[in-house]
């Protein structure tokens, strides 16, 4: 085999476009003197049998520009750059493959090569800008490489308490090449190299070394297995008529060892929905052949590929520990009003959740407080009177945004990333029941003041602030316009008492909203306002055994110690955490709803802690 071979060859599957043509180029100069010579006739490429995209995952910043690339493989194994064309499912993306997206979330990008060769997806999770970094940290930090092999480097962003974010950075290196994602693919020179990642800013760096070793004797290994080769043998060939294969749902995000049902149909030229057979494949875990996702034990972003045919769909897989949990397990449940100051009220030991966020000039306390007690907290940054946010009785979007700009400071922005690291903070409500038009105190204007869009616009303000922070809105999932969708919130709270019906019925509806649109959902329990409603005979009477005594205004009761339990139970396991309404030191002394509260402590501490981050 000669030089020049030898080095187009293992060049070709460089991922990295800039040093492809320079090494090329200078290959092609030095001539060859030991090999025939070049036919007049350039050579055709090899027939390929399937390409990729490269990069097949990555993690930009947003307004980021990356560029993709394909490249086909034949039988035989020879790789090379192939023309493509390009769609993304969000940002943008130019015919030369590069994307950019100016809102953070997660991302498919699809190329499609010549031919009947299915299309490949790669991931793209978009993340927003962090503006205090201090450092940045490569791992690994050094490695050892044969000549024209690869190796994946992963780089992360530290907060000045040590905090480690996901962020976009700028690869560059020494003795080889690599990709947009970190994949660095080794040159034939052996000696002592670097890979460095420096932020997008260009303001801080970081270095890990690469020793690249002689190649073993032999025939040139193949650097660059395809990591999810095809699956063999297909299914059947797809009806004509499909032109589309779908995955669903189109990302989710599990904790690690979790499972999630994925499937998968046709879509046809006139937009009809078919059923179709499918094969799938996985990577960081496994896939039954029925589409049962379980998550490996390595926390990172990967892929599920459904096949049929010609045709493909890729679906998103984040695996993670629970954002909030700490690593811990439990669902968390307890009381708003749980404060005297920044301290706790009297017996607030029945709970392992605080609700509520203070101001900005005690939620630093807060929080402390509530690590020092081992509980989780629920922010409500911008709480508080309804009038607070309005002009002549109408919801100020400028007056909110002015409260919530309080808290952007270096010391809260600090304090919030460390406490969802620590698992001391679960997230953080924007406001408090959108939907309510009815009430004139707690009424924000005409209806349609408040819509789905304006309330994902407001978590998008907070994300901005605090990234790694779930974000979401306290609203019945079935009385704020259901029929619409948020995009960016990552959760509701929503809340259940005895007049809304039959609570299993409650609590699968939720569930069913909350897979439908991507977010998760809390449950909540009105204890004092939420049980049995009382019988009017001259007066309204609360003081039979199927109430637990009066609400705080007729006809409403208090929920029983048994029906605490029970309802407790039944939606607590069901959500990414519990709370109630409201603290009231009266009810909380009475020894039955004590016992009632710490059964349900008891139950929901023997679970798996849920994030309360976007599934999808």
């Amino acid at each position: 085999m000669t030089y020049t071979y030898k080095l187009a060859r293992r060049l070709a599957i460089s991922r990295h476009l800039a040093m492809l043509t320079v090494f090329v180029l200078t290959a092609a100069c030095m001539g060859d003197t030991t090999g025939p010579e070049a036919s007049s006739t350039p050579a055709l490429p090899p027939t390929p049998i399937a390409f990729r995209v490269i990069p097949s995952a990555v993690t930009v910043e947003t307004n980021q520009p990356i560029r993709f690339r394909g490249e086909s493989h034949t039988r035989r194994g020879e790789r090379y750059s192939s023309q493509m064309s390009w769609e993304s499912s969000g940002g943008s993306i130019d015919p030369n493959g590069i994307f950019s997206a100016p809102a953070a979330g997660t991302y498919k990008v699809v190329g499609r090569g010549r031919g009947r060769l299915r299309p490949d997806t790669s991931v793209v999770v978009v993340v927003p800008p962090t503006l205090n970094l201090s450092a940045i940290k490569i791992s690994p930090d050094t490695a050892t490489l044969g000549a024209g092999t690869s190796r994946s480097f992963t780089a992360v962003g530290r907060l000045p308490g040590g905090t480690l974010v996901p962020i976009g950075v700028i690869w560059s290196m020494t003795g080889g090449a690599i990709d947009p994602s970190g994949v660095y693919t080794a040159g034939d020179a052996v000696g002592s190299y670097r890979v460095i990642a420096t932020n997008t800013a260009g303001t801080l760096a970081d270095t890990a070394t690469v020793a690249i070793t002689a190649p073993p004797s032999g025939p040139d290994p193949d650097p660059t297995p395809d990591p999810t080769p095809d699956p063999t043998p297909d299914p059947s060939p797809l009806p004509a008529a499909v032109t589309r294969l779908i995955v669903v749902p189109a990302s989710a995000t599990l904790p690690i060892g979790g499972t999630k049902q994925l499937t998968a149909f046709g879509r046809t030229g006139t937009g009809d929905s078919v059923a179709v057979a499918v094969s799938f494949r996985a990577t960081g875990g496994t896939i039954t052949t029925e589409g049962l996702y379980t998550a490996g034990s390595t926390a990172g972003s990967f892929r599920v590929v459904a096949a049929s045919g010609a045709l493909a769909d890729t679906a998103v897989v984040m695996l993670t520990r629970a954002l909030g949990s700490g690593g811990a397990s439990g669902i968390p449940y307890g009381v708003f009003s749980a404060w005297d100051g920044t301290n706790y009220k009297a017996d607030s030991d029945l709970f392992t959740l605080s609700i509520g966020g203070g101001s900005a000039s005690n939620i630093l306390e807060r929080i402390s407080s509530a690590r020092s007690a081992g509980k989780k907290i629920f922010l409500g940054m911008t709480g508080g009177s309804h009038d607070r946010y309005k002009t002549d009785g109408v919801f100020d979007m400028a007056k909110w945004r002015g409260v919530m700009e309080t808290y952007n400071t270096p010391a809260i922005r600090q304090a919030i990333a460390t406490g969802v690291a620590d698992g001391t903070i679960i997230g953080n409500s924007v406001m408090d029941e959108p939907h309510n038009t009815l009430s004139a105190n707690n009424s924000w204007g005409p209806r349609g003041t408040m819509s789905k869009v304006l309330v994902d616009q407001m978590c998008g303000q907070v994300k901005t602030m605090f990234p790694t922070l779930p974000v979401g809105v306290v609203h019945p999932h079935d009385l704020f316009e259901p029929t619409k969708s948020y995009r960016v919130c990552d959760f509701i709270v929503s809340q259940y008492a005895h007049r809304k019906g039959d609570i299993q019925k409650f609590r699968d509806e939720g569930l069913a909203l909350a897979r439908r649109d991507g977010h998760m959902i809390a449950f909540s329990m009105n204890i004092l306002n939420g049980g049995i409603q009382a019988a009017r005979d001259g007066q309204w009477n609360c003081s039979t055994t199927a109430t637990g005594g009066r609400g705080t205004f007729d006809p409403n009761c208090r929920m029983t110690p048994g029906q605490v339990r029970e309802w407790g139970i039944v939606l607590g396991r069901a959500g990414c955490a519990l709370t109630m309404w409201k603290f009231d030191s009266g009810y909380m002394s009475i020894p039955e709803n004590r016992q009632a509260f710490r059964d349900v402590a008891a139950h929901l501490a023997t679970l798996p802690a849920k994030s309360c981050g976007r599934s999808s």
